[in-house]
């Protein structure tokens, strides 16, 4: 079966959705090289149905030509029904191809009927000037090599399946007329080295080089779980750095050690220079600081707990919590206590001088600890966003809140004197 090829970069806008390991990364970084205009969207496959909803509302904003990819993911024949006709849908307009209303209304107590009548003809005659602005009929394309997906392979055209080539190499395939002869080269030998690892080729000798780079990309990358964009770049900046060297001659050993190096380099340019180049400062320290500095105020989502302004982290990393919570709350005092929440109800406080989180988390959380920082726990451990965990925590303050104002009222018992 011939592979299909993309449209050329400069016709389309290609919204990629692809997997979150290597292969996944590695085909999204085969259309970022042949240059397209890509909007990318990554996701496990639990994952899926919310990337859709995502990449369609995109979608039905785009006006122009558009093209949703999906590589190295394999989809449910209900996902793939599902997607046909949501595609269908934006074919026949929907944002794109919105009619532009003319209708007005007027109040016939202050109008005459002649003048209503003048009015109606004038504002029908201004609809029927205006044609209808036509709907941009996105397109469909995917590519995958997971023998799961046969049953909607064999349904929709649109469903590329080779379970002979893994999906970076398929969209390579893909996009490869529209590389020069020296891209081609350089890129075709790419796609095979992700081949070895992905589709566990172990007789190749690349295939310990490429087990390493699947692990390298899957690493934790000590940036803030928000900065989505920021963390596909930081993959393919790896992506990269790896295969030049390697393409050097470098030996396994050498590649592993270059791993600090390839790491610090994403970091230049990205934030201050005499902080990076501190050499008491901890890449660890430095990644945080680079999310510290990413973050926009709606990443982190702030209530009031007794006045003091508190900025609420779900399912944050807990490295990255501390070292990110430490910038924002010590250094740039944009708050006073920082609380990590994870989806079994879990809690994790940090708080400035100012505040004892022992003593709030003890009231409210059913926990304790130091002033600077403590544990606890709500009763809700079935978390499933930021959104519910702020209901929780306010629900849990608001009910505490009440018993302590109800023994406050009650009257001090007298003290005997001795």
């Amino acid at each position: 079966m011939t592979t299909p090829i993309l449209p050329k970069p400069s016709d389309i806008l290609l919204f990629h959705l692809s997997h979150i390991d290597l292969d996944g990364y590695g085909a999204q970084y085969m259309t970022r090289a042949a240059g397209y205009r890509a909007r990318c969207y990554n996701a496990d496959y639990r994952d899926i149905p919310y990337a859709l909803d995502q990449i369609f509302d995109d979608m039905s904003k785009a006006k122009e030509p558009c093209m949703l990819l999906i590589t190295d993911l394999n989809l449910t024949l209900e996902q793939s029904d599902m997607v046909a006709q949501r595609m269908q849908n934006l074919g026949k307009g929907g944002s794109s191809g919105s009619k532009k209303s003319g209708k007005a209304t007027a109040k016939s107590s202050m109008l005459s009927p002649e003048m209503a009548a003048m009015l109606k003809g004038a504002l029908a005659a201004s609809s029927e000037s205006e044609p209808e602005e036509a709907p941009i009929k996105p397109q469909l394309q995917l590519l995958d090599h997971h023998a799961t997906g046969e049953d909607s392979a064999k349904k929709y055209d649109w469903y590329y399946l080779d379970t002979e080539r893994c999906a970076t190499k398929i969209t390579f395939d893909a996009i490869a007329p529209h590389l020069n002869d020296e891209q081609r080269a350089l890129y075709a030998s790419r796609a095979d080295f992700v081949d070895v690892g992905d589709r566990w080729l172990k007789d190749d000798p690349r295939f310990n080089r490429a087990i390493y780079l699947i692990g390298l990309v899957m690493e934790d990358d000590q940036l803030a779980p928000p900065l989505v964009e920021l963390k596909r770049d930081y993959r393919f900046h790896m992506i990269e750095s790896f295969f030049q060297l390697m393409e050097q001659g470098a030996t396994l050993e050498e590649l592993e050690r270059g791993v600090y190096d390839y790491r610090k380099a994403f970091l230049r340019e990205r934030i201050a220079s005499d902080f990076c180049e501190n050499p008491e400062n901890t890449l660890k320290e430095k990644f945080h600081r680079l999310a510290a500095d990413a973050v926009l105020p709606e990443d982190v989502p702030m209530l009031r707990i007794d006045s003091f302004r508190t900025g609420i982290f779900f399912n944050w990393p807990h490295d990255v919590f501390r070292g990110v919570a430490m910038v924002l709350m010590e250094q740039r005092k944009q708050m006073d206590i920082a609380i990590r929440v994870g989806g079994n109800g879990r809690m994790s406080l940090r708080a400035n001088e100012n505040v004892d989180v022992g003593i709030i988390s003890g009231m409210y959380f059913e926990g304790g600890g130091h002033p600077g920082a403590a544990g606890g726990v709500l009763r809700d451990n079935r978390l499933k966003d930021v959104d519910q965990a702020m209901r929780a925590i306010s629900q849990a303050v608001t009910e505490k809140k009440g018993l302590v104002q109800a023994c406050q009222m009650q009257p001090p018992e007298p003290v005997e004197k001795a």
